[in-house]
């Protein structure tokens, strides 16, 4: 969140249309035991792809000449969560269409001190030129947000740098925490699936980092696998494939889905940026970051706050 947007403003505007199936145990192929010395190794089933995203973020400066500040304007006006401080970014594909933009407070995180860097990243439907009507489009869908503070204890509670990114979707009144774990070999992420619904479950998503070059993920529910992402950090793009067909219906969980990708942009700069800061209190337990009031509001007791 920024400082024209703070967190209590956050509502539901109208009620989501309910899912077809609550949230329970995921269907699907259960993952596979380890296999016992001298055995032939399982060969892994193939996996139906429900649903294929793509997040993309450009390379260079040269779409901002095709897009103009003009158009950037026309999103601010549609909407107060394009904030004046975004540069627009990338585009999001959802099976195989360009559905989404992607835009950042790009000069807070790349140009500024590292005190004082902030993340704050959004992604919002493809403005359309109507001759007939006013633009359609521009509607906010999700945003991703690095949360210093919470990194920071985060890190010194496992005694790693662990970068705490929080989600915001539209309809949804949970702030859903993203956190790094620690992993011997690779990396791992976990993020909670909260009741939204009847009958639906509190569920918990891993991320399980696939040894390799970029930033490549298993996604589980249990022992379920439900996703997967593949990056290709070279052309900033992260591929999204979903193998089960309930989740791939759930909205709240693609865009999840597409937040947690296009964090996965931004970690390694968050982990740098992290591992710094924690360095500077390990002994201490004591750091001299300044919190921001958006962040400190993300501390906020809801049962304190004023109706």
């Amino acid at each position: 969140m920024t400082e024209e947007d703070p967190i209590e403003e956050i509502e539901e505007k109208k009620p989501k249309k309910p899912r077809e199936k609550a949230r329970a145990k995921p269907s699907g192929k259960q993952k596979p035991k380890k296999a016992a010395a001298g055995a032939e190794p399982e060969a892994d089933a193939s996996k139906i792809v429900h649903l294929k995203m793509l997040v993309n973020f450009w390379r260079t400066r040269l779409h901002d000449e095709e897009l103009g500040i003009h158009q950037q304007l026309k999103y601010q006006a549609k909407t107060r969560w394009y904030s004046k401080n975004f540069d627009m970014e990338g585009l999001i594909e959802v099976d195989g269409e360009k559905k989404y933009v992607i835009a950042f407070n790009k000069e807070d995180w790349e140009e500024k001190p590292l005190e004082e860097k902030r993340f704050v990243c959004r992604f919002f439907t493809i403005m359309e030129e109507s001759m007939d009507s006013l633009p359609k489009g521009g509607n906010f869908k999700g945003g991703v947000e690095l949360s210093i503070a919470h990194s920071l204890i985060q890190s010194y509670e496992i005694r790693h740098a662990a970068p705490v990114f929080f989600f915001q979707v539209p309809g949804v009144i949970n702030l859903i925490r993203c956190c790094r774990g620690w992993r011997l070999i690779g990396s791992r992420w976990s993020f909670p699936l909260l009741p939204e619904e009847k009958d639906d479950k509190l569920q918990m998503v891993m991320a399980k980092g696939v040894v390799g070059p970029g930033r490549n993920y298993k996604i589980y529910i249990g022992n379920v696998l439900i996703a997967r992402i593949d990056g290709h950090p070279i052309q900033k793009e992260y591929a999204i494939e979903i193998y089960d067909k309930d989740y791939a219906k759930d909205k709240v969980f693609k865009n999840y889905m597409i937040l947690f990708g296009i964090a996965c942009n931004f970690m390694d700069d968050s982990q740098k940026l992290i591992k710094r800061l924690y360095r500077k209190m390990k002994s201490s337990g004591t750091s001299d970051y300044v919190i921001p009031r958006t962040e400190l509001m993300l501390f906020r007791n809801p049962r304190m706050m004023r109706r």
